[in-house]
């Protein structure tokens, strides 16, 4: 599936492709030029449930899968009452090359890059250790075009911010001890709730250590027990939880999951978290 394919799929189903800026970016060795889009759904309501999909090109499975099950989840919406301000697929150029950053140049890399926090006078970094105490935090301007814009437009939504945010993500490394976890800031009983409901579609990866890289500085952490990474790393989702947004969850799922469970569990996390805001 190709991007253009991606936006016609949604055109089919009558949806309303509203343009938010253009990006042109070298493919097999011509420019081309893609331009992005929102949905926005039961716009009059006042409750928001922001999605945002498809940062990494190589993470082909959150953009196919919200394409899939998008008529059940605005039918729910729309029962609950709940707008739904949605960007299907943020980086066109990766999703087309199915590579993680846009082809511009390797100075772009870094496209989930919305805050910095400083942790000395004059010393900031985009990702904070457990705990890590800090002076204040800046939201800053990510080096990738297509990240550019989308913040400029999503900013508009931050008086008030949506209640909920949903980042849809899909894990490329094989994780031997599970298929799929999440990134949360708090409320982890609430969540640990969800997280019981996904796992019946699919194993909770568990105990599973990782590490961010900036320059000389790593920042070491892991998926705990439950399935989730308390981290924060200067993401979209960070950034809205610090403008206000109650519930702010990135939802991973491994590439070798049938795309049937990715819609399964992404539909999950959709229909719970408007739960939760429409209560």
């Amino acid at each position: 599936m190709t991007y253009n394919d991606l936006l016609q799929g949604y055109v089919d189903k009558n949806y309303e492709l509203e343009c938010y800026g253009s990006v042109k970016e070298p493919i097999r060795g011509k420019d081309k030029d893609y331009r992005l889009y929102k949905i926005v759904v039961n716009p009059e309501c006042e409750k928001t449930l922001f999605i945002t999909n498809g940062f990494h090109g190589e993470e082909f499975n959150g953009p196919i899968s919200l394409l899939h099950i998008f008529d059940e989840t605005t039918d729910f919406a729309k029962k609950n009452r709940i707008r739904l301000i949605v960007y299907p697929c943020i980086n066109p150029a990766g999703f087309d090359l199915r590579q993680r950053y846009n082809p511009s140049d390797e100075l772009e890399y870094g496209n989930n890059d919305f805050l910095r926090y400083e942790i000395k006078k004059n010393e900031w970094v985009g990702t904070l250790k457990n705990n890590e105490p800090f002076l204040r935090y800046k939201i800053v301007d990510s080096a990738a075009k297509e990240v550019r814009l989308l913040k400029h437009d999503v900013l508009q939504y931050q008086n008030p911010a949506p209640q909920a945010v949903l980042d849809i993500h899909q894990d490329c490394l094989k994780k031997e001890q599970g298929d799929f976890y999440a990134y949360i800031l708090d409320k982890r009983e609430v969540y640990l709730k969800i997280m019981k409901k996904l796992a019946k579609i699919a194993p909770v990866s568990k105990n599973i250590q990782a590490e961010n890289i900036e320059g000389k500085r790593k920042v070491h952490y892991q998926i705990d027990k439950d399935g989730f990474i308390f981290l924060r790393d200067g993401s979209i989702t960070d950034m809205f939880h610090r403008l206000g947004s109650e519930f702010a969850v990135c939802a991973e799922t491994n590439t070798d999951l049938p795309l049937k469970k990715v819609c399964q569990i992404n539909l999950i996390w959709i229909k719970e978290l408007i739960n939760l805001i429409s209560k």
